[in-house]
């Protein structure tokens, strides 16, 4: 029974850890039936150490050294792969604290670190499995939550989350069947408000970051339409000037005809003609959405685009939210088709009863770079370049809608679709 315990709590632990391995990280040149040999061999391994040399502490030196080596089939930094390795290991710890406690529950053992000697330990082992499941569920989830976010500021988070979580089940453990079980748990409960503290002062960190994100394009929109709104002023004026003037200018005009002065009336026109070249301004009645098209229309004149703007009727939705997810969408095309042989851009913004649709196409001669659902700015600079598809994700999911990209035949696409409604 013995080492039926011994072989579930080193196997089971091992292949539960092969499989966060395979969603966190990527694989070298190293097939899957290579992997799983592997695994069973690290397993044997643990499994004959806690048979031969049985040592709470050596165990768990043990337990973590497989788990990183383990980790060296795959491709990411060690700083990384030791991070997991380590938050897999208190996990594992935390598995086999909580099936202790449990199994002292209903199958009482006066000491604790020699729980290896009891009659039931191949249910305790088995119920440790079941557990270190459950917590790895919940561990991948907290990393698929946090993993998009600055990586060390997450790194440090989740580290101290973990240390604080070993210290609760060490405490528990350690004096469960002694005269210290109450201040373990009053202290234990002190932990755990540090915890929540850490996840609260995280969670406000990454709010105050997203409003200064949102702030700082609002800034720029809004010098925008600032810049659009005294160009099109400028522009009405040169046209009242002009409108003034055509008097006066058929007059010329109709001179040079009966004189037959046609050089002097070319050059004439000519000069005219300049004057009145067709404006780059965008005025489709919805200023927020003109601004933002029209200062990076003038901003990268060599880059041909194409608008098919519709009017919006617009009862939830506002025009800045919009406007925030076309000025990110913009930039990544912007910054494709300054790598391409044949740039163009092509804007598209509709709507179909309370359904709007916003599709950016752009040249891309180049694959894009990805990391999970983000799209990675190529620039040196990429706090000042870009507003990150996340951003403009989440943006969307506010308004009840989702983003999504394809790339095809060197052409990509990035579309959205906005829900008008209210909450």
């Amino acid at each position: 029974m013995q080492i039926i315990g011994y072989a579930l709590s080193a196997f089971g632990p091992n292949y539960i850890t092969w499989f966060c391995f395979e969603r966190l990280f990527h694989r070298k040149n190293i097939d899957t039936l290579t992997m799983a040999f592997i695994a069973g061999i690290l397993g044997a391994i643990v499994t004959l150490q806690t048979q031969f040399a049985y040592q709470v502490d050596f165990n768990s030196l043990v337990a973590f050294v497989v788990t990183f080596l383990m980790s060296c089939c795959y491709r990411e930094p060690w700083i990384q792969r030791f991070f997991v390795s380590f938050v897999l290991f208190v996990c594992g710890v935390i598995s086999e604290g909580s099936s202790w406690l449990i199994g002292q529950m209903i199958i009482p053992v006066e000491d604790m670190n020699h729980v290896n000697e009891a009659p039931h330990f191949a249910f305790v082992g088995l119920l440790s499995v079941v557990f270190q499941i459950l917590y790895v569920i919940v561990m991948m989830k907290i990393i698929e939550i946090f993993k998009s976010r600055s990586v060390k500021t997450t790194t440090f988070i989740l580290f101290l989350i973990v240390v604080l979580t070993y210290g609760i089940i060490d405490l528990l453990v350690t004096f469960a069947d002694t005269a210290y079980l109450i201040p373990a748990l009053i202290l234990s409960a002190l932990l755990i408000v540090a915890i929540a503290g850490c996840i609260y002062l995280f969670t406000d960190q990454l709010r105050v970051q997203r409003e200064r994100l949102q702030l700082a394009n609002l800034e720029e929109m809004l010098q925008d339409q600032v810049k659009h709104y005294t160009a099109l002023y400028e522009a009405n004026r040169q046209v009242a000037v002009q409108r003034h003037d055509l008097k006066n200018i058929l007059l010329n005009v109709r001179s040079y005809i009966q004189v037959g002065e046609y050089e002097k009336l070319d050059k004439y026109v000519a000069g005219f003609q300049e004057k009145v070249q067709p404006s780059t301004l965008i005025d489709n009645g919805m200023p927020f959405i003109d601004a933002v098209l029209s200062a990076k229309m003038a901003e990268h004149a060599k880059i041909p685009f194409e608008n098919d703007i519709s009017m919006l009727t617009l009862e939830k939705i506002k025009q800045p939210q919009i406007a925030f997810i076309l000025a990110g969408a913009l930039d990544n095309a912007i910054e494709a088709c300054e790598k391409s042989a044949k740039p163009f851009i092509r804007v598209h913004i509709g709507q179909h009863g309370r359904m709007i649709s916003l599709v950016v196409e752009n040249a891309a001669d180049q694959p894009v770079r990805t990391a999970g659902d983000r799209l990675l700015t190529t620039k040196a600079d990429n706090k000042a370049h870009g507003y990150g598809v996340k951003s403009m994700m989440q943006m969307a999911e506010q308004l009840h809608g989702m983003l999504t990209w394809r790339q095809e035949k060197q052409v990509f696409t990035l579309s959205v679709l906005m829900q008008d409604i209210g909450a």
